[in-house]
Order: structure tokens, then sequence, then C-alpha cells
């Protein structure tokens, strides 16, 4: 899948978890940074070309959709991350990471090369609806992923665009 379809599943996990509440959209910025974390074992992947270092070392110690792709992955990045970023372990930012990485996963489970969600076993698991960077996911996939962020954040975006006016 494209690095934005998985940004904008991301978002949109984040949104759904957090509800309409005050953090709703921090929630959602860390689901969609945290959406785009499994593909870092790929230096051609968008968070790859970000980090070249990680990636490079990842992508010379594991195959790309391999741990990164399953539960244990998720579980264990999430956690990393939550105690490096969190300074322990804190919920407020264990979720929205989880919820993003897994949202990588489930996208990515609609392609045929699917996901191995149980990793160690070699098991794939797949729905194939969409074939990656396929003109099916640039027109109509990414685009509704677009259209559910911009829906499920309107009335957080709607609440501060009022406290702004507000304050001029």
């Amino acid at each position: 899948m494209l690095w934005y379809t998985h940004l904008f599943a991301g978002v949109s996990a984040g949104l759904l978890l957090s509800g309409h509440t005050e953090t709703a959209l921090v929630s959602a910025g860390i689901s969609g940074l945290a959406a785009l974390l499994p593909d870092i074992d790929s230096p051609d992947s968008w968070i790859g070309r970000k980090v070249p270092p990680i990636s490079w070392t990842l992508k010379a110690s594991v195959k790309h959709r391999g741990p990164l792709h399953s539960l244990l992955g998720a579980t264990a990045v999430s956690l990393a991350l939550t105690y490096l970023f969190g300074h322990g372990f804190k919920t407020w930012l264990f979720v929205p990471v989880l919820a993003g990485y897994l949202s990588h996963l489930v996208t990515d489970t609609l392609n045929p090369p699917g996901v191995p969600w149980l990793w160690p076993l070699k098991t794939r698991f797949r729905i194939p609806l969409v074939e990656p960077m396929s003109l099916l996911e640039r027109l109509v996939v990414a685009p509704g992923m677009f259209l559910a962020c911009c829906w499920l954040a309107w009335p957080e975006l709607k609440a501060l665009a009022a406290s702004l006016l507000a304050k001029l």
C-alpha cells in the first residue's frame, strides 16, 4: 500500500479510538505516524527514506512483511516506543501507537502478499482486494481513507476553529 493510505488509515484509527475528546487530534497524529512504522524495514518506503540507518539495519536483519508485520511486532514496537517517549508506560501513548500500527497490518491484509499476523508462524492472512500501488488504491482506497479522516475529524476541527476564532 502507499504510505499515505497507511497514514490515513492510522489517523482514522486514532480518531475512532479517541472519540470526541480534547485529545482526539493528538491521538490521530500519533496513530497516523505509527501506521507508517511497519515498513521501516524497507529502505524504499517513505519512513525508510527518512531514517536510512535504521531502515538498512532492519533490512539486513529481518524480512519485509515479516516480524514487523505481526501482532508480536506491533506489540513490541508499540511498547518500546511508549516506554521510550513516555518515560514509562503511558496508556494515552500506547493505545494510539498500537492502533495506528495495527491499521497498517489491516490495510496490508487487503492485498495479495498478505500479512503474517501470527509470526513466527509462517501462515499469511490475506483478503486480496487491492493490489499495492494500483489504480484502485490511488483513485478509490486512498481518497476514501482521506474522506474518512475528514469525516471523523470534523467535530474536533470545527471546535478547534471556533476556539481559535473566539480568541481573535
